[in-house]
């Protein structure tokens, strides 16, 4: 028998028009009730998709570079889808979605949490309290608890269905970004819910609520977080300022248990502490030594000078009258004694001791020029006699100032020691309460500054709470699409059909051709001959139902 690959065209259209009625069958009934089961029976599933936004994190480091911080939005980014997908988020989204009651109060929460955020100030922390207060209600938290598998008193069994229906909601979410793998290019993401739904009524919409309230309870949720990260610090320093200011109020006690005690002994402390601390008796005192110090040694070199003169000069010298009985010799001598550096300080002696050089200079040029009986040289004598005379009366009573300075300056000395005494007696009784008031002041200051401090930072701790709380950093770039109840995305119907329609094509030429194989009935004498190999006779026609004989 000769194979399809031989056959010409003609056998070939005769075949398939021979068989036309069953290709047709088999084309209607595949085609046809594909697309009846599509419509009638098949179970269908709406899709909704919400797109998400993040506000990218700010690189406050100036030496970071942009893959740096493309990095850094990667993982943040990574770390919120995995928050979105957390079992918490979806199990509340489910519970909501799905209970009408609990769906309608979540949108009249949720709408005054929109427009508190458009006004801000003490509007937003009211709605996110109401949020707050709703999510733990017992509607909420005892069905979410039952789907997480943490509801208390149920069997294993009950537990493994409920968190099957969560494994089954988590399996119908999907993430897709706009920069597919690279998902630190980019800001977005969009979430894609598919949810059954009948052919009637609204159980279309599943899936639309099923994704808006994945989106709403992710935001809900990273806000949570939020708060958690910065509460604990807030409480923390709450904690701290409370138990320092116990503290504080102790030595604000002891201080001023203190100054009441010493209320006139706080003027002079204080001025101490201005002075130096508790080194002011000791300033005072090492200013009063110096000056002893110094005195001592003026005091001194005094006494050594007079004692000096007193001892060159006789003891008459300092009686009145006696210097003009003596003689000039003895004059000159006894002014000769004197050594020029205890008269130094003088400027009186020291003038006359200049003119004395001249005078002599004088008489000696005199005495080589003139005779003994001259005036002049009788004259220049008679000066210098007089000259040194004056001197000897100066020295004398350079000594008499010198025996009033040396008395003065022990005076002086004796009132110097009272003082030092005095001033050392003080510094023993007040030395005690100096440094009790020094401590005890220096205790309260340094406890009133780290209260400031642990105030500022609880401030701080406050302040982040509160930005953490209103900031907006994740938002929705657009609302949940709503599904098309004539158009559900399974089952896919239109394409369903024209690929039952083809392979039922296929299968009914396939049919054709194998009945077409399989039927050996000789339709022609061309045929009996190409098959028998035996002449034609004759041949018997069949009109209707009549047989007709032809030779």
């Amino acid at each position: 028998m000769d194979s399809y690959g031989t056959r010409s065209l003609r056998e070939i259209v005769r075949i398939l028009f021979s068989h036309w009625f069953m290709m047709l069958v088999i084309l209607a009934v595949g085609g046809g009730g594909t697309w009846y089961v599509c419509e009638n029976w098949a179970p269908r599933k709406y899709r909704s998709q919400v797109s998400l936004i993040y506000k990218r994190p700010a690189n406050k480091n100036p030496i970071n570079s942009d893959v740096v911080g493309e990095r850094a939005l990667e993982v943040f980014v990574k770390s919120q889808q995995q928050v979105l997908m957390s079992d918490l988020v979806l199990a509340r989204a489910k519970v909501i979605a799905e209970d009408p009651t609990l769906r309608k109060r979540w949108y009249e929460l949720r709408a005054v949490w929109e427009e508190a955020q458009q006004v801000a100030g003490g509007a937003v922390s009211d709605s996110r309290q109401a949020i707050d207060e709703f999510l733990s209600t017992e509607g909420v938290t005892k069905k979410v608890a039952a789907l997480m598998g943490h509801e208390a008193g149920k069997t294993v069994s009950s537990s493994s269905s409920k968190q099957t229906e969560l494994v089954d909601f988590r399996k119908s979410i999907k993430l897709e970004t706009p920069g597919g793998e690279q998902v630190g290019m980019t800001e977005t993401f969009m979430i894609t819910v598919d949810q059954p739904g009948e052919r009637t009524g609204d159980s279309y919409k599943r899936a639309y609520y099923a994704a808006d309230l994945v989106a709403d309870m992710y935001i809900v949720r990273y806000q949570e977080l939020q708060r958690l990260q910065n509460d604990p610090a807030l409480r923390v320093m709450e904690d701290v300022v409370s138990k320092f200011g116990v503290e504080l109020e102790a030595r604000r006690k002891a201080y001023d248990d203190f100054i009441q005690e010493n209320v006139a002994d706080i003027t002079g402390l204080e001025q101490l502490l201005k002075s130096g601390t508790e080194q002011g008796y000791q300033i005072i005192l090492s200013e009063v030594r110096k000056n002893d110090a110094t005195l001592s040694l003026d005091l001194a070199k005094d006494q050594a000078n007079y004692d000096a003169i007193r001892k060159v000069l006789p003891e008459k010298a300092f009686e009145a009258g006696f210097i003009a009985t003596l003689p000039d010799d003895l004059v000159g001598s006894l002014v000769d004694a004197v050594a020029a550096e205890f008269m130094r300080d003088d400027t009186g002696f020291v003038e006359m001791t200049k003119n004395l050089a001249n005078l002599e200079t004088k008489r000696a040029r005199v005495e080589s020029q003139f005779l003994e009986e001259s005036k002049d040289l009788q004259y220049i004598r008679e000066q210098i006699s007089r000259l040194k005379k004056q001197m000897l009366s100066q020295v004398v009573a350079y000594a008499r100032g010198l025996e009033l300075r040396v008395a003065s300056r022990r005076q002086q000395k004796l009132k110097n020691d009272e003082l030092v005494a005095r001033y050392t007696k003080d510094l023993s009784k007040v030395q005690a309460k100096l440094a009790s008031y020094a401590r005890l002041k220096n205790d309260f200051e340094v406890a009133q500054k780290q209260m400031e401090r642990l105030e500022q930072d609880k401030i701080d701790a406050m302040a982040n709470r509160l930005r953490a709380r209103e900031a907006v950093t994740i938002n929705k770039l657009d609302q949940a699409s709503m599904p098309d109840i004539e158009r559900p995305v399974v089952p896919l119907t239109i394409i369903y059909t024209i690929v039952a329609c083809a392979v039922s094509l296929l299968l009914g030429v396939t049919l054709a051709f194998l009945a077409d194989h399989f039927d050996h009935t000789l339709r022609s004498a061309v045929d009996a001959e190409r098959y028998l190999g035996v002449p034609v006779v004759g041949s018997v026609k069949k009109r209707g139902r009549r047989i007709v004989l032809s030779s």
